[in-house]
């Protein structure tokens, strides 16, 4: 029997038996870890995956969250993710449920805000409080706190759970304020993939056409573009050191000793003026209309079918540091078509004649 078969039986064995303690338990864990490191095929993961199924809905969810952490771990070797993504969803389902239940409760008990009040602070006395009245929903909130770290790794390798899991996005931005791990998935879950993309610098007439995946934030988006994006001019030096790209691809290290200077102003195609040109870069009552690197690119607005990039001369030097929010997410622009110049004019035209 390989080695991880046999560390996966124990595991069961042990996270199906009431009496065997957190430090038993936790040691089967570990040793499913050691094992699936030395495998050296994907069949292994995903026969575990599959004999994981018989434990995922159990009532303890401490030990239900063990289950997914493992889950997780057999997703980030290899495993398929699309296995346990179904059990995943309706384990987290109920969890994201009563954990909004007792954000509501709480935070409609919260007093007006005053300057030096921190609310993190109120939130968290308040549901002190309520711990008598809401036990369930505090136990909920209480096991979503290490329930969405493999939810994270399982929505990063596959653009399918994450298209699955949509709907679940409400309700962890509705607890994002307060709780980290509503933060982080609905992060992960506004990810979007196979998304059309164009992207226009209306000042030299050039522009691109393509897809986008994966992509967890407009800084990320913008080294895609300030690698892929064409230049005028005889030379063409890189804007983007291929370290920098390779950290916004989602490979190797998340991050990067690097600093990264943007290259443009980002703008939404609602910036476009009559005359076919941008607002002046030293125009912030135009701000409005930036794409904001701190944003995502499902925040940038759609015209016909497309999001849309404007590109401008910055108004100041932007720099952030060269790194991705998940480490395992993949990333991508493809099918990238270089456009003509009666391709640009024709989109900003139609821009124009759509601009409010």
């Amino acid at each position: 029997m390989p080695n991880l078969d046999r560390a996966m039986q124990f595991f069961l064995h042990a996270i199906a038996n009431p009496s065997v303690t957190e430090d038993d338990l936790n040691e089967a864990a570990s040793s499913v870890l050691a094992a699936v490191q030395t495998c050296s095929s994907t069949e292994p993961l995903d026969r575990s995956l599959h004999s994981l199924l018989s434990v995922f809905d159990l009532e303890d969810r401490d030990r239900a969250t063990l289950v997914a952490m493992v889950c997780g771990i057999l997703v980030k070797w290899g495993g398929n993710s699309m296995i346990v993504t179904a059990a995943l969803i309706e384990r987290l389902q109920p969890l994201l449920e009563e954990s909004v239940q007792l954000h509501d409760a709480c935070t409609s008990r919260m007093p007006e805000p005053q300057e030096d009040d921190d609310p993190i602070e109120q939130f968290e006395t308040i549901k002190a409080q309520l711990t008598g009245q809401m036990p369930n929903e505090i136990a909920a909130w209480d096991s979503l706190q290490t329930f969405w770290q493999p939810a994270i790794a399982i929505f990063s390798a596959s653009s399918e759970a994450r298209h699955t899991a949509q709907f679940l996005r409400p309700m962890a931005q509705t607890i994002a304020g307060y709780h980290e791990g509503g933060h982080w998935l609905q992060c992960i879950l506004a990810v979007l993939d196979n998304e059309p993309i164009l992207v226009i610098e209306p000042e030299k007439r050039l522009g691109i056409i393509g897809q986008m995946s994966g992509i967890a934030g407009n800084f990320q988006l913008q080294v895609f573009l300030m690698n892929i994006f064409p230049r005028s001019g005889l030379f063409k030096s890189r804007r983007v050191s291929q370290r920098v790209v390779e950290v916004a691809r989602g490979r190797g290290s998340p991050q990067s000793n690097d600093t990264v200077e943007g290259a443009w102003n980002l703008y939404s195609w609602q910036a476009l003026q009559p005359n076919l040109t941008l607002p002046d870069p030293n125009d912030y009552n135009a701000s409005h209309l930036w794409i904001w690197g701190e944003g995502v690119p499902d925040d940038i607005p759609v015209f016909e079918g497309h999001r849309v990039i404007l590109l401008g001369a910055p108004s100041y030097s932007r720099t952030w540091q060269s790194q991705r929010l998940f480490c395992d997410l993949r990333a991508k622009i493809d099918r990238v078509r270089r456009l003509s110049t009666e391709e640009i004019d024709n989109w900003l035209q139609r821009i124009s004649r759509a601009t409010p």
